[in-house]
């Protein structure tokens, strides 16, 4: 359903969005936190927002908070980011939570904050800040009860939303996004997915997947829920224009393109996580896959793996794409491997997609412009599915389709599956219901909470959460869960991501905030990034969903990154090189150490910033 506006100038009063009226002047908060994006983020700020540090009198975004999930579809529940460029683009549905204080509720001239977090996919949250997308709420979540339990672990049970605060939110623009790439990788990977299937994406050695034309595509569905992901184009350069509104330069204008700060804030693994429920001998959950080598996470991925016995119980034997593996166990009866991917909108699936299977690590000769590889390989959007029946299952499906993906390959002992799922949590609940299933996941408490069938998987050996498997107290690969009371979480173990740290475990990324000085309060935006820091802490004993950018030992380096569809690209920069600023693509770079870059630049004077074409 379209966000409707209809807007009344009479004797003052005015018709916000879902038919909700306002009959006074409406009040601005002297401090706003208007985020969108990252799911893996969602509650580490939520958790921030409500976090006091020693010695202060409160909490940075107040002592009140609220949150919902997002209500059904055309419903008046429905929490949407609706992006102002044109009628053609799809709303997009959101997770909430909100956080205020009394000044706020108040009135206070002046005074007062409000902080929001709309949960998204990445590169829908940096599009939605470009295109300075509004956060519309349904009429019905006005005066409405918290979430029960509360979406954020750690800060207790919320309050009804008062409907001063849903006056300041329903409408309001973004002034911040939450990404787990960085912007640059998020304009690039919405160029590939627009890009016709076969055609070289401009400016890169890739080729397109097929979801366009642009700049609003063609929705890319989930196999089991419906959920969809909408490609639309979007700028991020100065020097560029918007292929949906024409806007051209930079400033705070609608008629300019966004410009924004882009600060690290700390860094988390993607896990690889498969369904144990089924123990029988040559299943995921016998005992002996607890690892998986990347040589053959890749394939699995790309769908060319579909036995389970194929995986291999070593992390230690060298292979390769060209010379294969020869893990199989011809002891070990065959099982069929279920697969699960994300959409390549999805920050979570381009970091996996660079750093696995289209990592120039393992096969370089898979650039080569004119065959789509990686995730998308064999995967044709055009081809839709003769299912009408969901979820997409082997019950309802009997024909391969592209779009919702849906593979089914014969094993000679039963089915092979790979589908799609859009979002994380769609993501987690596919792979823990579907017995003998692998899929992948961002690291974080709330994502994992309750799922009794799935297990982590080291890669080549390296475990991202502990410093070896031994080292888990529960056990390896059992996932690590809150103690909670009466539906709440009351505390979660401290994790020290040894391999984050040190930069050992192959896929894992830097989150990132985007904000924007003139439309954010000038103080707000780097002060929540510090509050992150500090509830992702182990110092502070709070939530522990992220290594703290203070910890991380390493980062990835670097390369020239497209950033306009003509192909123009922004030169490389790390971000350590005093008065530079952080520049290109990093998905999948080579991981190294900080105290190595600094010494670089001491050294040689680092890196300077150029335009590529």
């Amino acid at each position: 359903m379209k966000k409707s506006k209809i807007c009344i100038a009479v004797l003052g009063l005015f018709a916000a969005s879902f038919g909700v009226f306002r009959a006074e002047a409406q009040y601005t908060p002297a401090e706003n936190f208007y985020t969108a994006g990252s799911s893996a983020q969602f509650n580490t700020f939520g958790v921030a927002a409500s976090f006091t540090l020693p010695g202060q009198s409160g909490p940075f975004c107040g002592t009140h908070h609220w949150s919902k999930k997002n209500g059904s579809v055309g419903a008046n529940t429905q929490v949407v980011l609706h992006d102002p460029r044109s009628s053609l683009i799809t709303d997009e549905p959101a997770n909430i939570w909100i956080a205020w204080d009394n000044n706020a509720v108040n009135q206070v001239s002046g005074q007062g904050v409000v902080c929001y977090y709309a949960s998204v996919d990445s590169i829908v949250g940096v599009r939605a800040f470009e295109a300075r997308a509004t956060v519309s709420l349904g009429s019905a979540l006005s005066g409405s009860a918290d979430a029960s339990p509360d979406l954020v672990p750690l800060i207790g049970p919320g309050e009804p939303l008062p409907a001063v605060i849903y006056n300041i939110v329903n409408g309001s623009v973004l002034n911040a996004a939450n990404t787990d790439i960085r912007p640059e990788d998020a304009k690039f990977a919405t160029m590939r997915v627009l890009t016709a299937k076969g055609t070289q994406v401009t400016g890169r050695a890739v080729t397109g997947l097929g979801y366009g034309p642009g700049p609003v595509g063609t929705a890319i569905q989930d196999s089991f829920s419906g959920s969809l992901a909408n490609p639309v184009d979007f700028s991020i350069a100065c020097g560029d224009t918007d292929p949906i509104n024409s806007a051209t330069g930079c400033g705070n204008s609608s008629s300019n393109i966004r410009e924004y700060f882009d600060v690290p804030i700390g860094a988390a693994p993607v896990m690889v996580i498969a369904n144990v429920s089924n123990t029988g001998a040559g299943h995921l959950g016998d005992g002996n896959y607890t690892n998986i080598n990347r040589f053959l996470l890749g394939p699995a991925l790309e769908g060319s793996v579909n036995i389970i016995r194929d995986l291999g119980y070593t992390a230690t034997a060298t292979c390769t794409f060209s010379g294969g593996c020869s893990y199989s166990n011809s002891s070990e009866p065959i099982v069929p491997l279920n697969v699960f991917i994300r959409e390549p909108l999805s920050g979570t699936y381009n970091t996996m997609e660079w750093s696995v299977p289209n990592a120039l690590e393992l096969d370089a000769s898979k650039w080569s412009p004119g065959s789509v590889n990686g995730q998308e390989t064999g995967v044709n959007p055009s081809l839709s599915t003769t299912c009408t029946t969901k979820p997409f299952t082997a019950a309802n499906c009997t024909t391969s389709s592209g779009n919702p993906l849906w593979q089914i390959v014969s094993t000679g002992s039963g089915n092979a599956i790979r589908g799609r799922a859009v979002g994380t949590g769609n993501m987690v609940s596919s792979v823990n219901n579907t017995p003998d299933s692998i899929g992948y996941a961002f690291w974080g408490f709330s994502n994992y909470q309750g799922k009794a069938n799935i297990k982590y998987l080291t890669v080549d050996g390296v475990d991202p959460l502990y410093s070896g498997p031994s080292a888990n107290p529960n056990g390896a690969g059992v996932l690590p869960s809150c103690t909670t009371t009466g539906g709440y979480a009351t505390s979660c173990p401290l994790l020290p991501f040894t391999n984050i740290v040190n930069g050992t475990y192959p896929i894992w990324s830097k989150y990132r905030l985007m904000w924007d000085p003139f439309t954010a309060s000038t103080n707000i935006a780097p002060f929540i990034t510090y509050y992150a820091n500090l509830a992702a802490d182990p110092v502070s004993g709070s939530i522990n969903d992220m290594v703290p950018l203070k910890s991380l030992q390493v980062f990835h380096s670097h390369y020239a990154q497209v950033v306009q569809d003509n192909g123009i690209a922004y030169g490389p920069n790390n971000g350590f090189k005093t008065g530079v600023g952080e520049t290109g693509g990093d998905m999948g770079g080579a991981v190294l150490t900080i105290q190595s870059e600094l010494e670089f630049i001491a050294d040689t004077g680092g890196q300077q910033v150029n335009l590529v074409q």
